[in-house]
Formats: structure tokens, C-alpha cells, sequence
């Protein structure tokens, strides 16, 4: 048996699979508020103790960079390494990585019901060597990259969603200026996450493209902001609420072209994470894409490249499964 994890700033699941084949089937999964536990260690014990199943190898996903074995979680306060999970399941066959890392180790193994088209390429990528990327926004902003070749994965994680906020419109450039006096330096995370929304709706507010009515105001204090503040612009309620979400789906796009011009990912750019799901009415609508493939003497490439949503929620387990599987 195998155990997989995908271990969020929000939520982690746990997930037990077993070989079918040439297949990994699903079976148990369980999902948990992470914050409501010290530690992850305590989850693992948690879900093993309801199974009753002896596991035999597990990687979990983790918020954060992989060093040495150990990781300090972004948006979570754990330490996990993976000498600890040992102990905590008393098996050897143990890997923590990046959670976009396990996402992007699910993509060879996903089908086409997993995935929403929104741009599907001008050119079928060559069978023998493909390359893919992962741009994810929940909680915080994640990426990662694949590379397959005859048959075998390498998985490369990545940091990039910290990586320099770049505007590509006037309006962007003041959304940028409003940030950077608040925060000093701007990472793509600061707008492409569930915070980054609200930091959007912020600065629109506060700049003066729209009141925000009294109802709204009280909707943002009662709930989750970035919650209100999509469900909302999907139901085309509130000036304020459009607007922010329509900049979102802008900046997504292209930063997503930006992943298919930086690692020439013929195989396809997917968009993973807890909000692209949630908001697949308006990264539909043609926004998304047109920001996407804007990218002036080297559009040709991007128009190349196939652009995906990951319909499935269960992809890091997929993929931490597979990794397991491997050890």
C-alpha cells in the first residue's frame, strides 16, 4: 500500500492507493484543516490509526522547497523532514518534494477528462521528447516543470511564483506601485493567489474604480475575502468584484506564457491549484488566453503551446503516489 499526501497552507489530504496493473487505483482519501494540528506527523498518525493498512512507501507533497531531505513550509509553521515521517510510519521508502513538484509528476497520467482546453496549441509536440509546466494558484502561487524522454520523468521544482511581479499594462504598473509601498518587493504570489486577489480588490477600491457597497463590505468581513470576492464577479455582482477577477485572469495568462517562453513547454502549460477550478467561467472567456499568447516577436511559441486546466483535485496525490511508487 501506498500513502500520498498533498499538504496545504489551507488543506492537507492523505491518500492510500494501490497497484492494478499497470496502474495506481485510489482508495481512502481524507482531507484535514492543517492549521488545526502542530504538526504533520500528527495527521499521519490520525489517518493511519482510522485505516488500520500497513503502508509500505509514501511521499507527501509539501508548501515549500525541498532541501536535504527537510523542509520549513511556506504559509504553514512545520518543519517536516522526511527522517521524521520514517519514524512517524516505521517504513524506510519515504520522499518529501514540492507540492507543485508532485502535480507536475501526476501530467503523463492524467486523462482528458482531468483537463479543460483553453488554448489547445498549433502544433503536436514530438512523441520523443516533452517538456511541461505548472502554474498553480491557491493559497500561495506554485510552479514546477517536467521533463519526459523515452519513457522516464524527470521532475524539476521550482520557486518561481516568488519570483518579480512584472506588469504589462498601465494599469498593472499602478497596481504594482500600490503594492510595493505597502510590501517593498512584489512577487507574482502577491496577486496570483487567494491573498494576491484581495490585494487586487484593494487597490481598485482604494484607487477609486468603484465604491464598494455596504452589503459587499459586510460579505468581505463575514467570509473568506478572495471567496466573496470571485463568487461575486462570476455572478457578474459588483463592479469592484469583476474588475478584480478579470485582472487576475489577465495576470495568470501571462505569467503562464512567461512559463512556456522560459522552459519552451511544448507539452503544455497546466494551470493546478485550489482557484483555477473554481473559476473556470472566466479563465474561459478568452482573457486568460489573450494575455497568454500576447508575447510580440516570440508569439509563435507560446500559439504552439497547449494551455490546460487540472479539473482534477486529487493530482498531487497522483503524482506523490507515483513518486513513491519509484523508490
Amino acid at each position: 500500500m501506498i500513502l500520498a499526501g498533498d499538504i496545504g497552507g489551507t488543506k492537507t489530504r492523505l491518500c492510500l492507493f494501490e497497484r492494478q496493473g499497470q496502474k495506481l487505483s485510489r482508495t481512502t482519501t481524507e482531507t484535514y484543516v492543517s492549521s488545526d494540528f502542530p504538526h504533520v506527523a500528527d495527521i499521519l498518525h490520525l489517518f493511519l490509526r482510522k485505516q488500520k493498512v500497513q503502508v509500505e512507501k509514501a511521499c507527501l507533497g509539501v508548501p515549500g522547497p525541498v532541501v536535504d531531505g527537510t523542509t520549513q513550509t511556506t504559509n504553514l509553521p512545520w518543519i517536516i523532514s522526511e527522517a521524521e515521517i520514517r519514524e512517524a510510519l516505521q517504513i524506510e521508502s519515504v520522499r518529501l518534494v514540492n507540492d507543485l513538484a508532485a502535480v507536475a509528476a501526476a501530467i503523463p497520467h492524467l486523462d482528458e477528462k482531468d483537463l479543460l482546453v483553453l488554448h489547445g496549441g498549433t502544433r503536436t509536440p514530438a512523441a520523443s521528447a516533452k517538456t511541461y509546466a505548472v502554474l498553480a494558484p491557491g493559497t500561495g502561487l506554485g510552479q514546477a516543470f517536467l521533463y519526459t524522454e523515452g519513457g522516464r520523468s524527470v521532475v524539476l521544482p521550482s520557486e518561481g511564483g516568488h519570483a518579480d511581479f512584472a506588469p504589462t499594462s498601465r494599469e498593472e504598473t499602478e497596481l504594482f506601485q500600490f503594492l510595493q509601498a505597502e510590501y517593498g518587493r512584489v512577487s507574482y504570489e502577491r496577486v496570483l493567489s487567494g491573498p494576491g486577489l484581495e490585494n487586487i480588490y484593494r487597490f481598485l477600491k482604494e484607487s477609486g474604480y468603484a465604491d464598494e457597497p455596504p452589503e459587499l463590505a459586510e460579505e468581505l468581513k463575514e467570509s473568506v475575502p478572495a471567496v466573496v470576492i470571485s463568487s461575486a464577479a462570476l455572478a457578474n455582482k459588483y463592479k469592484l468584484c469583476v474588475k478584480a477577477l478579470d485582472m487576475f485572469a489577465s495576470i495568470l495568462g501571462a505569467q503562464a506564457g512567461n512559463l512556456a517562453l522560459t522552459f519552451l513547454t511544448a507539452g503544455g502549460v497546466y494551470l493546478g491549484g485550489g482557484i483555477p477550478p473554481k473559476i473556470c467561467k472566466k479563465l474561459s472567456d478568452g482573457t486568460t488566453k489573450n494575455s497568454y499568447l500576447a508575447k510580440c516577436r516570440l508569439a509563435s511559441l507560446v500559439e504552439n503551446t497547449p494551455l490546460y486546466i487540472i479539473r482534477d483535485e486529487h493530482t498531487a496525490l497522483l503524482g506523490s503516489a507515483h513518486l513513491a511508487s519509484e523508490l
